[in-house]
């Protein structure tokens, strides 16, 4: 993800933005669990697995912010001490966490590392996991078998409320099915790759040169030929639809979605990061992926 949001925190203890709860808090006197997401989306999945049972803080939840220029603050520092359960990402994401989990009293603590769940690993990797919908069900089982570990007198509930997530998964996995079942190995083109495992769950091929959205999630410029191939892509409509990061924008992202209007080729917005009004991560993930649909079909 490029450092290019809308906005940048002034005020880094105001990002502290509470699913379920805002309180952090030690070992709490309702016998919740306290535990700290690093973002809002497993903040949410937390909080499904959880129910009443858990304390969810997620400390990114404002999606004009960036994680890779986050700075901590000593609220978030204390959240994340008192937490008996943290949720991280991992791959570079949100290496805040790393952090602020070596500053945190790590006795009886319990540290999730989405990537190392789901055997993500290297440089180049797309840290964006969350996306690949297909494999949550992992991360729900471990979140489910820490809460567990931690809160036996209710494992139960644990392990009941993660098949529940996982079954209402189904919904986006049909849409992603019929994707693929109508258009396996179509191109599309993305500015970012920040939905690009569900694009690949879908079925569908990158049509542009990789190193330019990789060019964009490291904060440099896009490579002429790379950008003049990004462009002939949208004009001879090669590419059936186009992705875009719509929590960010710049002058080169705008233009491309205007090129790719003029030209005919459908706009897929998607978010970096749950929008407030969601329901649900499968929520968001459904509709995402009906929008996808929806654009692919107006091509066909």
């Amino acid at each position: 993800m490029r450092l290019r949001w809308l906005a940048v925190a002034a005020a880094p203890t105001l990002l502290l933005a509470g699913c379920g709860s805002s309180s952090g808090g030690a070992a709490k006197s309702d016998g919740r669990v306290p535990v700290v997401a690093s973002t809002n989306v497993y903040g949410d999945i937390v909080r499904q697995i959880g129910g009443s049972h858990v304390d969810v803080t997620s400390i990114l939840s404002d999606p004009n912010v960036d994680p890779h220029g986050y700075e901590s603050s000593v609220k978030n520092a204390a959240a994340v001490s008192d937490a008996k359960l943290v949720v991280e990402n991992g791959v570079g994401y949100d290496d805040f966490m790393s952090k602020l989990t070596g500053m945190a009293d790590a006795h009886g603590q319990t540290v999730i590392t989405v990537a190392t769940v789901l055997g993500v690993k290297g440089a180049d990797a797309n840290p964006h996991l969350w996306y690949d919908v297909p494999r949550m069900p992992k991360v729900a089982q471990a979140i489910a078998a820490a809460l567990a570990k931690l809160d036996p007198t209710h494992a139960a509930a644990y392990t009941k409320n993660a098949t529940a997530f996982t079954q209402a998964l189904r919904p986006v996995e049909k849409v992603l099915h019929t994707i693929k079942g109508r258009y396996d190995g179509a191109k599309i083109a993305y500015t970012e790759r920040v939905a690009g495992y569900l694009l690949t769950d879908a079925g569908l091929r990158l049509g542009i040169p990789a190193s330019f959205p990789q060019a964009v999630e490291e904060g440099d410029d896009p490579s002429p030929a790379d950008t003049v191939a990004f462009d002939q892509a949208l004009q001879h409509h090669t590419v059936r639809a186009l992705v875009y990061n719509s929590q960010v924008t710049d002058k080169q992202t705008d233009q491309l979605k205007k090129q790719a209007m003029d030209a005919g080729v459908p706009l897929v917005p998607v978010t970096e990061t749950m929008p407030p009004r969601s329901a649900s991560y499968q929520a968001w993930q459904l509709g995402q992926a009906k929008n996808l649909l929806a654009a692919l079909e107006k091509t066909s």
